[in-house]
């Protein structure tokens, strides 16, 4: 009995992973490599297994999250093994800042064969939603629009509209700035002391004296300025 729920459970397993990677037949077909699904922090990455083989991981979340187009998503992360981001020689130009580079590489590719093939529709979602995320970004990746105009270059178009216009408020934000204060500060200056003794012996002593000069030393400081921020 033992063993028959044992298999029973792992056939459910193996049955409700294959069910989440149906979905997504025929999404390889941009670049012929498997698509699995399992939890991702990214949503959606293009990966190697130990073997070096490449591959391309999303999370069943992406299926309930229609802001984006999972189409425009596989064929984003197909292009990061096609244009070699994946290879040794790819990651190093990741580790030493190259994502942005490397993410707007990939819209492009991306863009441009879901334009080919006909997937208009979520290119076109794809852009508006990038436009709408304005100057926000993730560090160290492209803004939002950023990824819009880069886009629209790639296949050729102008400036979308956005869905809703830029809405603009005043935020306090820190300010370095430079200040002098004045210091008291030991200087040694020669001084010559002349005179004659008891003895009628007359001459002069070079020595240092120690005065108090004022200076201006240049101190860092900080303080809140008003700055308009538009989203």
């Amino acid at each position: 009995m033992t063993r028959l729920c044992t298999i029973v459970v792992l056939f459910l397993a193996f049955f409700s992973t294959n069910a989440k990677a149906d979905v997504f037949a025929g999404y390889d077909a941009f670049c012929g490599l498997p698509v699995v699904v399992g939890t991702d922090s990214m949503i959606a990455s293009a990966r190697t297994d130990q073997q070096n083989r490449k591959f391309i991981h999303i999370d069943p979340g992406a299926m309930n999250n229609w802001t984006m187009s999972r189409m425009f998503t596989l064929a984003h992360e197909c292009a990061h093994h096609l244009l070699g981001h994946t290879n040794p020689l790819g990651q190093q130009q990741r580790y030493y800042g190259g994502t942005a580079t490397q993410e707007l590489e990939a819209d492009c590719w991306a863009a441009r064969k879901l334009k080919e093939i006909g997937h208009e529709s979520d290119l076109k979602a794809t852009i508006l939603q990038r436009a709408n995320a304005g100057h926000f970004a993730d560090p160290g990746y492209p803004t939002g629009e950023e990824r819009a105009q880069n886009m629209l270059s790639c296949i050729g178009e102008s400036s979308p509209e956005r869905t809703r216009p830029a809405q603009c408020r005043n935020i306090q934000v820190p300010e370095s700035y430079t200040s002098y204060d004045v210091v008291m500060q030991t200087n040694q200056v020669p001084y010559q002391h002349c005179g004659c003794n008891n003895f009628g012996q007359c001459g002069c002593q070079h020595q240092l004296d120690l005065i108090q000069v004022p200076v201006q030393v240049p101190v860092q400081r900080s303080r809140m300025v008003t700055r308009q921020v538009c989203d």
